[in-house]
């Protein structure tokens, strides 16, 4: 197969191994997860937050709020767990749930407020800006 002209032959034959680790290790690690009974990332929760408190570089201890353990929002214990979280339980739905917001964003709403406007007012408002 010929490669793209984008794609450096040199780089692209140096991280296939890379690639290869990456495709294949959310679904055996998944596995590996669901043979000991931890079928979601709720049920992973709990084992993911107390191994990143077991590392060394762990600034912060984790405790129980209302929705089970954590670090707090935000830090850099709550970002690793979260990163190895999503690398286990890809979350195929996330992608085609609709924004929660049913508000427009700024620029939309112009285009809306524009698109609405009488021939007459459009004039004006060219005329204004």
């Amino acid at each position: 197969m010929k490669l793209a002209t984008a794609i450096n032959a040199n780089i692209y034959r140096a991280i296939v191994p890379t690639l290869k680790l990456a495709d294949i290790s959310s679904a055996s690690l998944l596995d590996t997860l669901l043979s000991n009974g931890v079928a979601s990332r709720t049920d992973a929760l709990p084992y993911v937050v107390f191994y990143v408190s077991e590392l060394p570089t762990t600034k912060r201890k984790p405790y129980e709020g209302q929705r089970g353990w954590t670090f707090g929002r935000g830090n850099a214990e709550d970002k690793r767990v979260n990163r190895i979280l999503n690398n286990i339980f890809v979350d195929v739905e996330r992608d085609n749930k609709p924004a929660k917001s049913k508000k427009l964003d700024k620029v939309a709403r112009l285009v809306k407020t524009y698109e609405g406007m009488t021939a007459a007012e459009k004039r004006r408002f060219l005329a204004s800006i």
